[in-house]
């Protein structure tokens, strides 16, 4: 969907029922703790909006009170091109303490070589051999070059989305969230996800539920745990 450029025109019962936007904003109203919930309203605002018409738009169109209002603005300058976005350092340290440093190369009988922070190669391919140990200074220069994949891998798919009149501002949290699933499942399997097909199509709330079993493997209990802290992640 490409910005609306004249949005006057529409009433506004119309817009907040075309974008969905009032059960978020009728909880939202009731909501002691109002940031998670504001950044669904407001990245769904932003899928159709610019920030100067979003900002418009709840300062003269909504029917809030103007504390409520404040708090709409302040999420909405939290919000970025993805493009131009890198994973934080927070984001790097919460893959790390998923990952679990491994210095020792191990086969989790996956036909792979796994060492470091869950860095993997192919066996017949991998300069590792099981039981191999390496340097903590190597398990950080792979994990980095591992993030930067994942990373490279969800721009490019929000690159691909632009080409079709798809354009979605993101928050830094949001983008961490992504490029540690990308990095858990691999790229391919991420775009896949029903996460991301939900998000694509701009059900941010539904979408934010999905991440909780995005990716789950049985006899993976810890990625329970790990999926319901990105799923704060990506609401916080």
């Amino acid at each position: 969907m490409e910005y609306i450029k004249n949005y006057n025109q529409y009433s506004d019962d119309l817009i907040i029922e075309k974008l969905n936007l009032q059960p978020l904003l009728d909880k939202f109203k009731k909501s002691i703790n109002k940031i998670g919930i504001s950044k669904l309203i407001v990245g769904t605002l932003l899928a159709v909006f610019t920030v100067n018409q979003a900002v418009n738009f709840i300062e003269n169109r909504l029917n809030l009170n103007d504390s409520d209002k404040k708090v709409l603005v302040e999420t909405i300058h939290k919000y970025n091109d993805p493009l131009n976005m890198s994973i934080s350092a927070d984001g790097i340290q919460h893959i790390k303490n998923y990952e679990k440093l491994k210095l020792k190369a191990y086969n989790l009988h996956d036909g792979k070589v796994t060492v470091g922070f869950g860095h993997a190669e192919p066996i017949g391919k991998s300069a590792y051999r099981v039981g191999q140990v390496i340097s903590e200074e190597l398990a950080n220069s792979l994990l980095e070059k591992d993030v930067n994949a994942a990373a490279a891998g969800v721009k490019r798919m929000f690159r691909d989305w632009n080409k079709d009149s798809i354009h979605i501002k993101i928050t830094q949290k949001q983008f961490d969230t992504m490029v540690s699933l990308a990095f858990n499942m691999g790229v391919t399997s991420f775009r896949r996800s029903n996460f991301v097909q939900t998000f694509k199509h701009k059900d941010f709330s539904k979408a934010a539920e999905l991440i909780k079993t995005t990716g789950l493997r049985d006899g993976y209990a810890g990625l329970i745990d790990r999926r319901n802290t990105e799923y704060q992640m990506f609401v916080s």
